[in-house]
């Protein structure tokens, strides 16, 4: 398929050729979506088929007795039998097979009055032609075959009986002339005819297609412009607008949750000491040490801003918020990412957690629950960083240092 510009992003178009074939990923898709139908327009196309067939080879029987025995073998040793399986079989077939088949089938139908034609010992010589071209405007336009089968159907079938016509010594040579003119007219009618059916299907369902693509496109531009504005752009963690949309939901609800604020302990004196580019690359990493460690249902974390994170879970009580706080320190910790600034000794980063607890069925806030937290973490700070505290441990003035 071909793609197109359009907006906020790609929109594809399907392609046709001159054989009105799709490009193979339209064809798929509308096989996916149309292939019952075709099937059940088959199906009733072959029982009316059949049907007619066998009337018209009762008729065809009785006005030339002579051709009975062939009629009757052939109709019922090969027309019936090949219509009953391929009735049954048609749904389990690949729509490539599937319209193969069908015109293998109406092939075999046709060569029987070809082939009488071609036969003077049946008697009935020209007057077959009749039979020919009730198969193909039933092919054509009956059955609807798909155009490139229509194309090459119509065209081997209208060289045989005109050739059959041409050399039958027993019609006048003026008259071979009308009758193959009157043969190709009807067979290029019936071409005509599938042709306009076939790009009518085809241009409709391209047209549909392209606009439902179009939607697609942007719907998922929008989606996709939704997710950013609501991700970091340095990190790829959630932002400060969908951490505020989650805790306003989780801290109204009535299950427990566990807010953490995380703060990244000298981070000041890393820039200062490698540089803002070496601060963002640390940002990320233990961005992605989150993502990567952390990534579990009901539980998220985002950058709140700077080199502050807020880590939230919920359905957690306080032991399970212990255990989650202690992993977080142990997972930045075991990066071991070299801080050369630090003068207390440890020379990596680590960080400092101050979690706030949201009890069951008690109903707060999010500044309530962030308050408590970052309380917490200026308390994890003032007892030496690399730790985490819970906001029950905080005195009611709790000290603030330097980060």
């Amino acid at each position: 398929m071909h793609s197109n510009d359009s907006g906020a992003g790609r929109v594809y178009q399907p392609t046709l050729d001159w054989l009105l074939r799709f490009d193979r990923q339209t064809e798929e898709r509308y096989e996916a979506e149309h292939g019952a139908e075709r099937v059940e327009q088959l199906r009733n196309a072959i029982v009316f088929g059949v049907l007619l067939y066998v009337l018209h080879g009762i008729s065809k029987a009785a006005l030339f007795p002579g051709s009975l025995e062939i009629i009757l073998l052939v109709t019922t040793f090969v027309v019936i039998p090949f219509a009953v399986s391929y009735y049954w079989r048609m749904s389990s077939m690949s729509h490539a097979l599937r319209e193969n088949v069908m015109l293998f089938g109406l092939s075999i139908s046709t060569v029987l009055p070809v082939y009488m034609m071609y036969n003077p010992s049946y008697g009935i010589g020209v007057y077959a032609n009749v039979d020919v071209l009730i198969c193909i405007i039933f092919g054509n336009v009956l059955v609807t075959l798909r155009f490139k089968h229509a194309f090459f159907y119509t065209l081997a079938t209208l060289c045989f009986p005109v050739l059959a016509i041409m050399t039958n010594a027993e019609i006048d040579p003026g008259l071979r002339k009308a009758l193959s003119f009157q043969f190709a007219t009807v067979c290029i009618i019936c071409l005509y005819a599938n042709y306009l059916f076939e790009r009518r299907r085809c241009m409709d369902y391209c047209a549909s297609l392209e606009a439902q693509m179009r939607a697609e496109a942007a719907e998922s531009s929008e989606k996709q412009f939704q997710v950013m504005s609501k991700t970091d752009s340095l990190t790829g963690l959630p932002n400060r607008r969908f951490l505020d949309e989650q805790l306003d939901e989780w801290a109204s609800g009535d299950r427990p949750a566990a807010v953490m604020m995380i703060d990244i302990d000298h981070f000041k004196l890393f820039n200062d000491t490698l540089g803002h580019p070496a601060g963002d690359e640390c940002l990320k990493t233990i961005a992605d040490a989150f993502t990567e460690k952390f990534d579990q249902p009901d539980l998220f974390c985002a950058r709140f801003g700077g080199e502050e994170f807020t880590l939230a879970a919920r359905d957690v009580d306080e032991l399970q918020a212990r255990r989650l706080a202690s992993a977080v320190v142990a997972a930045i910790e075991g990066l071991a990412i070299p801080h050369p600034g630090r003068n207390d000794g440890l020379g990596i980063v680590t960080i400092s957690v101050g979690v706030a607890l949201k009890p069951a069925n008690v109903v707060t806030t999010r500044e309530t629950v962030l308050t408590h937290a970052d309380e917490a973490l200026y308390l994890a700070k003032r007892r030496g960083r690399n730790r985490f505290v819970f906001s029950e441990e905080v005195s009611d003035s709790p000290l603030l240092v330097n980060s």
